[in-house]
């Protein structure tokens, strides 16, 4: 399990649940370019739909790489920033995260809300769920991620 922010805020949108709006921001610009890029990289195609510091972009993507979400190199006086994770194993994690927490105080109600929320919503669902529980109790391994 690769690390992901543990702050959860149901009320927000996105990827705001779990970052900030700015890291939200630039982690899905890096994401798009999904190649390695500089803090100038990411301002310029910031600051082409907002106003924005550059100095702000670089302390914001150093932040980001201090919560392990970029890898960052150096090479002489410029950084260079990669995505430590795809957009979808950050989901993942966070989702992981989230229902594991919850799980683990709230059991009984975190199962019992995810069965009515996804029947009331998609029956398709519930027939696979079902499955996965007949599939789990035979025996078949998912690996623990």
């Amino acid at each position: 399990m690769k690390h992901v922010p543990t702050d959860f805020k149901p009320g927000m949108q996105g990827l705001n649940k779990v970052l900030g709006n700015l890291e939200s921001d630039i982690m899905e610009v890096i994401w798009r370019k999904d190649c390695e890029v500089c803090v100038r990289d990411v301002f310029e195609e910031l600051a082409s739909r907002r106003e924005i510091a550059y100095t702000t972009v670089m302390t914001i993507m150093g932040r980001l790489a201090d919560k392990k979400l970029l890898k960052k190199r150096k090479q002489g006086n410029t950084s260079y920033f990669v995505s430590a994770m795809t957009r979808e194993e950050f989901d993942e994690n966070v989702v992981v995260n989230v229902v594991d927490s919850l799980l683990e105080d709230f059991a009984d109600v975190t199962m019992a809300h995810f069965i009515s929320r996804v029947g009331k919503k998609d029956r398709e669902a519930i027939t696979k769920l079902e499955k996965l529980l007949n599939d789990y109790q035979e025996g078949e391994d998912y690996g623990d991620k």
